[in-house]
C-alpha cells in the first residue's frame, strides 16, 4: 500500500532492457492486425456478394409473383368479358350481323377500355359482331390457331395465341379466346378479346423495368407472348432452346443462373406459371449489374485496406522511433530527477499525494529526510497529526476539513517536532484531486521547511512593533478627526435634552432621560474609539465572533441618528448570515468612515449610497460602499489609504489610511474603484469565520 518515490527512478532501465522486445512485439502486432484486417475486408466482400445476390433474388421471386398475378387479373378480365358476351348473345341480346356488316356491340363489359377490341364469329368463322364500328368485309377466321382451338372440342377454357398481325385491327395481338355453344351443345363459334402484347407487361410500366432487368410472359409451346426489356416490348420470339424454358418444363416455379437466351449474358433468373394456363412468367436481372454495388464496394474496402495497412506501417515506424527515443530519454529523466531530489534536499521541500480510493500515499526522498522517518505519513492520518503540537494539530484538522469541504486548494503553517527532538516550521500546501464527475479522489502537493523564513518574520514582527510605537503619535493626530462626528452627536443630544428639558411640562421627564442616556452613550462610544484606536498602535485589541450583517444594522442606526447623509443609506444584506472574529467598535468605525465620505461625494439628485455585503470564493465577506458622485482621480487611487490623500477640499486623508490600518490588521483589505458613467466603490473584506 505504501510506495516510494523513488522506485520510479528503476522505470527507465527497465524500459531499455525491454526495448528491443518491444519493438519486435510492435512488428508482430503490426503483421497481425494487418492479417486481421485483410481477413475481415475479404470475409466482407463475400459477405455483401452473397447479400447482394440474395437481395436480387429475393427481388426477382416478388417481380415475377406480380407478374405472374397480373396476368392472372388480365387473363380474367378477359375471361369474364366472353363469357359475359357469350351469356348475351345466348339471350339473343346482342343482334347477329352478316359477315359483310357485323352488328356493333355497346355492352360496357365487352368495351373495356384495356382491350384492344372483342369480336364474336360464328361457327363458319364470319365475323359477325364487334366493338370496333366501322368494321366491313373482314376476312373469315376459319383457319386460325385460335378458332381451331376451339371447332373440335370444348376445352371449356380461354385461349391464349401467339402474337401475331391482325389486319382488323391492323396492329399487333395476342387473341384470348372462349367457344360459344348452342343450347344443344353444339359448335356455334367463337368470343375473342384483342390484346396489345405491351399490355401484359403494364404492370411494370415504362420505367418499373431497369436497363438490365427483363420480364417476360412465354407459352408452354415456347413462343414469347410477351417481353419488355429497359421500356421496350417485344414478342413472338421462339425460346423453346434456351435453359429457361427447359428449366420450367422440369419445375413449375423456380430460380436459375445461367446464360439469357437471347443476349448470352449471365442472369439471375426468376419464373413461375401462370395457374389454369398453358403460360409462364420469369423476372430477370444481369449478375454484373446485380453485383455492381457490391463489386464498388468490395473496391473500397480494397482501397481502405491499403491504406490501413499503410497506416498500420506508419504507425508502427513511429512507435519504435518513439521506443528507441524514450530509450535515450528515459536516462535523461532519471539524471533530471536525480537533480530535482537534490534541489528539494537543498531547498528543503518535498512533494507528496494522497489516493483516497486506494489509501495509498507518496512521498518524495526529501519528505522521508525531513520527517525523518522511513515511511511516508499521510496527511489525512492521525499518525501525522502525533508529530505536531496540540495548536498546530488543531490548525492542520481544521484546515483538512476546509480542503475536503471547499474543494479548493489552500496552505497553512505548522510546527513539527521530529523524532531527533528537534522542531521545525513546515509550510503544507494541499490541491484536490478531482475525478470525472468532480468528486474529490484525492490530495497531491508540497511541505516546506520555513523554519528560518519563520525567524526572518518573528524578527520582522519584532521591528514592526518598534515602529508601531514610535508612530503612536502620528495616530493621535487622528483621534480628533475620527471623534469628530460622535462627539458631534454627544452634543446634539445634550442641547435636545436641555431644550426639552427647559420645554416640556414634568411629565415629559422620560424624554429627556432617553435623550441624556443616548448622548451619554455617544460619549462612551468615543471613549471606545480612543481605546481602540490606542489597542491598534500597541497591537492588542479585543475580538468577539459576531454576525457581519448585525455590525452593519448597528452602524446604520448610528449614521441615521447622527444624520451623516441627508437620506437613507440603501442596505443590501447578505443571504446567510456570516460570522466574523473582529473587534466591533474597529470595524464600525470603518463603515462610519466610508458611508460618511460616500454621502459628501453625492451629487444632488442622485440616488442613495449603496452598502452591499456578500461572500466570496476566498473565503472572505466583502463590505462595498457604492456612491454616484464625482468618483477619484487616478492619482488619487493610486495613493489610496495614505495620510495627507483625501479627495475632500482641506481633508487630511486620515479616514481611510486608519481604516485601511484596521481591516489589514483583521487579515483583510481595502480596496476601491471608479464606476462607469459615475460614482466610486469602496469594499473591504474580513476572514469568514468558520463554526467548525
Amino acid at each position: 500500500m505504501l510506495n516510494r518515490r523513488t522506485s520510479d527512478i528503476d522505470a527507465p532501465s527497465v524500459q531499455v532492457r525491454y526495448g528491443r522486445w518491444a519493438i519486435g512485439a510492435v512488428l508482430i502486432a503490426g503483421l497481425l492486425g494487418s492479417a486481421l484486417l485483410w481477413t475481415l475486408v475479404l470475409r466482407q466482400i463475400e459477405f455483401e456478394r452473397a447479400e447482394a445476390l440474395h437481395a436480387a433474388v429475393a427481388q426477382n421471386e416478388d417481380r415475377s409473383l406480380v407478374f405472374q398475378q397480373y396476368v392472372s387479373r388480365v387473363l380474367g378480365t378477359a375471361d369474364l368479358a366472353c363469357r359475359h358476351v357469350a351469356a348475351l348473345r345466348a339471350l339473343a341480346a346482342i343482334p347477329v350481323g352478316t359477315k359483310r356488316y357485323p352488328s356493333l356491340i355497346n355492352d360496357p363489359i365487352a368495351q373495356d377500355p384495356g382491350f384492344l377490341g372483342l369480336s364474336v364469329v360464328d361457327a363458319r368463322g364470319d365475323l359477325v359482331a364487334t366493338t370496333r364500328e366501322g368494321l366491313v368485309g373482314t376476312p373469315n377466321v376459319a383457319q386460325h390457331e385460335a378458332f381451331l382451338a376451339h371447332r373440335d372440342q370444348d376445352t371449356r377454357r380461354l385461349f391464349v395465341s401467339k402474337p401475331t398481325y391482325s389486319h382488323t385491327l391492323n396492329n399487333k395481338a395476342i387473341l384470348l379466346t372462349r367457344r360459344l355453344n348452342l343450347s344443344n351443345g353444339t359448335f356455334a363459334g367463337v368470343v375473342t378479346v384483342h390484346f396489345a402484347p405491351a399490355q401484359l407487361t403494364a404492370v411494370f410500366g415504362e420505367k418499373a423495368v431497369k436497363p438490365s432487368e427483363s420480364a417476360w410472359l412465354v407459352g408452354l409451346d415456347g413462343t414469347v407472348r410477351a417481353r419488355v426489356t429497359a421500356g421496350v416490348v417485344n414478342s413472338g420470339d421462339d425460346v423453346t432452346g434456351g435453359v429457361l424454358f427447359r428449366e420450367q418444363q422440369r419445375t413449375e416455379r423456380g430460380q436459375l443462373v445461367g446464360p439469357g437466351t437471347l443476349d448470352g449474358k449471365v442472369r439471375l433468373v426468376s419464373y413461375r406459371r401462370v395457374p389454369g394456363y398453358p403460360l409462364f412468367v420469369s423476372y430477370s436481372i444481369l449478375r454484373d449489374d446485380a453485383l455492381l454495388e457490391a463489386v464498388q464496394r468490395a473496391n473500397l474496402l480494397r482501397i481502405g485496406a491499403m491504406l490501413a495497412t499503410l497506416m498500420v506501417a506508419v504507425l508502427s515506424a513511429i512507435v519504435i522511433y518513439f521506443i528507441r527515443f524514450r530509450e535515450r530519454r528515459s536516462w535523461e529523466l532519471a539524471i533530471a530527477k536525480s537533480r530535482l531530489e537534490e534541489a528539494q534536499r537543498v531547498a528543503g521541500i518535498g512533494d507528496w499525494a494522497y489516493n483516497l480510493q486506494e489509501k495509498r500515499i507518496t512521498w518524495s526522498p526529501q519528505l522521508y529526510r525531513m520527517y525523518e522517518r522511513s515511511s511516508p505519513l499521510s496527511p489525512l492520518s492521525a499518525d501525522f497529526a502525533e508529530v505536531l503540537p496540540e495548536e498546530s494539530a488543531h490548525r492542520h484538522q481544521t484546515e483538512i476539513i476546509r480542503v475536503l469541504k471547499n474543494g479548493v486548494p489552500a496552505s497553512w503553517d505548522l510546527q513539527v517536532n521530529l523524532s531527533s527532538g528537534a522542531s521545525r516550521f513546515h509550510r503544507l500546501s494541499s490541491v484536490p484531486t478531482k475525478g470525472r464527475h468532480g468528486e474529490i479522489v484525492g490530495f497531491h502537493g508540497t511541505i516546506q521547511d520555513i523554519t528560518e523564513i519563520k525567524k526572518h518574520e518573528t524578527l520582522q514582527n519584532e521591528l514592526a512593533h518598534l515602529s508601531r510605537n514610535g508612530a503612536l503619535n502620528a495616530l493621535a493626530a487622528t483621534l480628533s478627526h475620527e471623534l469628530n462626528q460622535p462627539l458631534t452627536a454627544a452634543s446634539n443630544y445634550l442641547s435636545a435634552a436641555s431644550y426639552m428639558a427647559s420645554q416640556l411640562p414634568a411629565a415629559a421627564g422620560a424624554s429627556t432621560v432617553t435623550a441624556l442616556r443616548d448622548a451619554r452613550a455617544q460619549i462612551l462610544r468615543a471613549g471606545e474609539i480612543i481605546k481602540r484606536v490606542r489597542g491598534l498602535a500597541s497591537g492588542a485589541g479585543e475580538r468577539v465572533v459576531v454576525s457581519i450583517d448585525d455590525l452593519i444594522t448597528e452602524a446604520m442606526a448610528t449614521i441615521a441618528v447622527t444624520k451623516v447623509c441627508a437620506e437613507p443609506v440603501a442596505l443590501d444584506p447578505s443571504s446567510e448570515e456570516i460570522l466574523v472574529n473582529v473587534d466591533t467598535v474597529q470595524i464600525q468605525q470603518v463603515i462610519l468612515n466610508l458611508v460618511r465620505n460616500a454621502c459628501q461625494a453625492q451629487n444632488a439628485g442622485s440616488p442613495p449610497p449603496l452598502v452591499e455585503v456578500h461572500s466570496g470564493s476566498d473565503s472572505k465577506v466583502h463590505v462595498c460602499v457604492t456612491d454616484h458622485g464625482p468618483g477619484f482621480s487616478k492619482e488619487m487611487l493610486e495613493k489610496l489609504g495614505t495620510p495627507v490623500a483625501s479627495s475632500k477640499n482641506g481633508g487630511l486623508g486620515l479616514g481611510l489610511s486608519i481604516s485601511k490600518t484596521i481591516i489589514e490588521a483583521h487579515g483583510g483589505a481595502l480596496q476601491a474603484r471608479n464606476n462607469a458613467p459615475r460614482g466610486a466603490t469602496v469594499c473591504f473584506s474580513l476572514p469568514i469565520h468558520s463554526s467548525d
